[in-house]
């Protein structure tokens, strides 16, 4: 049995169940899922200013699931909020869905584009490809232009993201495309058998990674995360 957390950092459970049906359709039959978002915190994500009022309560909830003796956690944002810091906190599998998702993307592509949700959070996009070191293959971010809490009207999701797709494969010359939110649900098959590309959901590829590492008894290096020193810290 592996036994996985995923953290949706932000103080709303709207997406909650959403994300668990996604979940229980794609994990080994051996996964247990518990899903749970943050008691405060923001009520969404879309740039660098909501990211760092999530981080400390994301990673309170990570070192939660630390004691709870979970074997993975999957932090279920494309901002990957407070990621760094709990891999140096857990030793078991700490992912983040834009980490997992840009990954996957290079492995099925020479080039990729990410399909986000407004243009005030392709900077925090991009901040993260040049950490991550993938900015050279990423050739575009597009902005479908609909906020992360509008995001569950599933029409204007489907039509928005299908326009912006095609633009970015005519336009960019994108040979895979990764759906730059954790809430653009439902939609991947469609769009990728109507334009006939690959389309990375990057909550599905962290889920698939996070249990393959527990699988093979795998987990952030701590030379590249070690652990925190021992100091006083409260709030």
């Amino acid at each position: 049995m592996k036994k996985i957390k995923v953290i949706v950092p932000v103080k709303t459970d709207i997406w909650n169940n959403e994300i668990l049906r996604t979940y229980e359709r794609y994990k080994d039959p051996d996964t247990e899922l518990y899903v749970v978002n943050l008691k405060k915190g923001p009520e969404a994500i879309e740039q660098h200013y909501d990211k760092v009022w999530s981080e400390l309560f994301t990673l309170l909830e990570v070192e939660k699931a630390g004691n709870e003796g979970y074997d993975g956690v999957i932090i279920y944002c494309f901002c990957d909020p407070a990621l760094s810091a709990a891999k140096e906190k857990l030793s078991i599998p700490v992912l983040g869905i834009m980490e997992a998702g840009i990954h996957l993307a290079s492995m099925l592509s020479r080039k990729f584009s990410i399909i986000t949700t407004i243009e005030e959070g392709k900077q925090t996009i991009e901040d993260l490809l040049k950490i991550y070191g993938f900015k050279r293959k990423c050739v575009s971010i597009r902005a479908i232009g609909v906020p992360v809490l509008e995001l569950s009207n599933k029409q204007k999701l489907m039509d928005a993201t299908l326009n912006v797709c095609a633009k970015a494969i005519k336009e960019d010359k994108a040979e895979t495309l990764v759906l730059g939110c954790g809430s653009m649900l439902g939609i991947r098959e469609e769009i990728s058998k109507i334009l006939n590309i690959p389309i990375v959901e990057p909550g599905l590829a962290a889920l698939k990674l996070c249990e393959d590492m527990i699988g093979l008894g795998l987990s952030q290096s701590k030379i590249a995360f070690p652990v925190p020193v021992s100091i006083d810290r409260c709030i």
